[in-house]
């Protein structure tokens, strides 16, 4: 489905901007009415970078890059959400203080807007579902779960702990692909200017001699002078690489082919697909135990797991459970789900403690995932180590070789 970005005002008059994904305008305007928005501008984003290249269009752009919430700060915002809820304060007071709080001025602004929602009669989670940008599907259906049950604070504490694992499961992948990142950086800028800047010298030097230079130096000069003959070329042919990539990933079934062919690729699928399956757990089980529906909670699940190919397979469950299928029945109809989650689900279904069995299997896969992240660093260090050290060797041969036949190379 294509994106929107959108512009509207709230009931106090504040402008309210961001993107959603729908089949047409109208399902827009419909969501922002029943959120108590008034639309001003909807118009249809095949690629948010090249939406507009207007003046406009780049405001709007570093506007979307400098209003962000960090997953940090809307962990912390519930946890102390829960507590000062906990210790018997209204909610307009909690949500005053936690927008005096907020480090940062842009989620402190939107705090204040909900808090004067609240005031102004509208439900919390009608407040918290104006600004989707911030609070997902999951974290509003499970607010207003809690306040019609009448469990908000039992909701509050699941919805904190939720995050708090996503965080953490977030910055465990982050942590380790940190390394790598940052020795293929250090590598490609190290051999830009060995390239770029002194291979040349050394071709200068070398070429006053004449005389017949070893093969690994020949390597690195010609490889230096094409670099510097077609480095233009190369760049642009890159970034237009990248930008058609991105633009291609934008569409429904570039994301679905791409996020796909990550569930499959080795060693990294299986890391990616124990990921999914823990965030299908945590965000089932969280679901499951505030009270929400199956299905609705299928749903919910689909659009906040993060991963196409697996959303698509979510969906396949809730239609077959929509027939009357059980969980685990139609899990097994899929093709993303690991078996162990499916009899785990299976024996949730039998015993009716479904929420436990889901944090107890979440939990497990996110001791997997810690362990996968330590066995591919253990693998990827040896890796990134030969290969820098046989960069190295070919440099140190292609600059001392011709050093150590200097004297012939005078002679000759």
């Amino acid at each position: 489905m294509p994106f929107f970005a959108y512009r509207a005002r709230d009931t106090n008059g504040a402008l309210v901007t961001g993107q959603l994904e729908a089949g047409a305008v109208e399902t827009i305007r419909d969501f922002l009415s029943d959120q108590g928005l008034i639309p001003i501008s909807i118009n249809k984003v095949s690629n948010l970078f090249l939406k507009n290249l207007s003046l406009e269009g780049i405001k709007t752009i570093i506007t979307n890059l400098l209003n962000k919430v960090k997953q940090e700060e809307l962990m912390l915002f519930t946890l102390q959400f829960h507590t000062l809820f906990k210790s018997g304060m209204n909610i307009e007071t909690i949500l005053h203080t936690l927008a005096g709080q907020a480090g940062n001025k842009y989620f402190s602004e939107i705090i204040m807007r909900i808090k004067n929602d609240v005031a102004s009669g509208s439900s919390l989670s009608q407040s918290f579902a104006k600004h989707p940008q911030i609070f997902n599907d999951l974290y509003i259906n499970m607010l207003a779960t809690g306040e019609e049950a009448g469990i908000l604070e039992n909701v509050l504490e699941k919805m904190a702990t939720l995050i708090k694992k996503e965080h953490k499961l977030k910055s465990s992948v982050k942590g380790a692909m940190l390394y790598p990142k940052i020795v293929m950086v250090v590598f490609f800028i190290a051999s830009f200017i060995l390239l770029r800047f002194v291979i040349p010298k050394f071709a200068d030097f070398y070429s006053q001699f004449g005389a017949e230079l070893p093969g690994p130096t020949k390597l690195l000069i010609n490889s230096s002078a094409f670099f510097r003959k077609w480095i233009i070329l190369i760049v642009t042919v890159m970034m237009g690489a990248y930008f058609v990539f991105k633009k291609w990933k934008s569409t429904p079934k570039g994301r679905y082919l791409w996020d796909r062919l990550r569930l499959r690729v080795p060693v990294f699928g299986q890391l990616d697909t124990k990921v999914a399956n823990a965030r299908f757990a945590h965000i089932m089980g969280a679901l499951y135990a505030a009270g929400i529906p199956v299905i609705k909670a299928l749903s919910i699940s689909a659009k906040t797991i993060g991963n196409e190919a697996f959303t698509r397979d979510v969906l396949t469950v809730q239609t077959e459970v929509e027939k009357g299928k059980g969980i685990s029945e139609s899990m097994r109809m899929a093709h993303h789900f690991n078996p162990l989650l499916i009899e785990a689900t299976a024996i949730g279904e039998k015993s009716g403690s479904l929420d436990d069995m889901y944090a107890a299997i979440g939990s497990h896969y996110d001791s997997e995932v810690d362990i996968m992240l330590e066995n591919m660093n253990k693998l990827i260090e040896p890796f990134l180590l030969f290969f820098i050290m046989g960069f190295v060797a070919l440099f140190a041969a292609a600059t001392l070789l011709p050093i150590w036949n200097m004297a012939n190379v005078i002679h000759a």
